[in-house]
């Protein structure tokens, strides 16, 4: 079923470059982001459904951090992954984006959409606990990078055309430091 799913990610991504509602991208993410988490936790040897549902939702939070990361980019390849329905919800109208200049609605969908990431990557966290040897330490460096791009992307006022979040080189020691002195939540 994984790879089914994956398939069928990769195809929609093919035709659909806009999300009406939110419901809408979280099904993308459930076949695109969450078998690879799944395929990864049972490849380790783990077959248990509630690491599962918290590695989804850890996927699924990594790909939304990738579309608010890359919302610059996917925009000028004519991608709008920020659902239409929370755009309008803060008034952002889609004729609005214009690559010099993110108007203060499109900031505030990108800051709730932040928000709602930031919940996903929270349910998620117990996973980086409930596995073992190494791949408990990549899952922390994981968790730790995508939360740390979507405090990067609210220390940018949530504009990523002038300020595109992103972790280098720099981070990677900070980041194992903060794996190995993980603590629970």
């Amino acid at each position: 079923q994984p790879f089914d799913d994956l398939l069928s990610a990769f195809a929609q991504d093919v035709t659909t470059t806009r999300y009406a509602t939110w419901d809408d991208l979280l099904d993308y993410c459930c076949r695109s982001a969450n078998p690879v988490g799944r395929l990864v936790l049972r490849i380790a040897g783990y077959d248990d459904e509630r690491l599962a549902a918290q590695s989804d939702a850890v996927c699924t939070a990594l790909q939304l951090v990738n579309f608010w990361q890359d919302f610059a980019i996917d925009w000028r390849r004519g991608r709008l992954y920020l659902p239409l329905d929370e755009a309008e919800r803060w008034g952002a109208q889609v004729d609005d984006l214009d690559p010099a200049h993110l108007s203060r609605e499109w900031r505030q969908a990108l800051e709730a959409a932040a928000t709602r990431t930031r919940q996903l990557f929270l349910a998620g966290r117990p996973v980086c606990d409930g596995v073992s040897g190494r791949l408990r330490y990549e899952l922390r460096v994981t968790w730790l990078g995508g939360t740390m791009i979507l405090d990067r992307l609210a220390a940018a006022g949530f504009d990523p055309y002038h300020h595109r979040p992103s972790i280098g080189p720099r981070d990677a020691w900070p980041l194992l430091r903060r794996a190995i002195s993980w603590r629970g939540p």
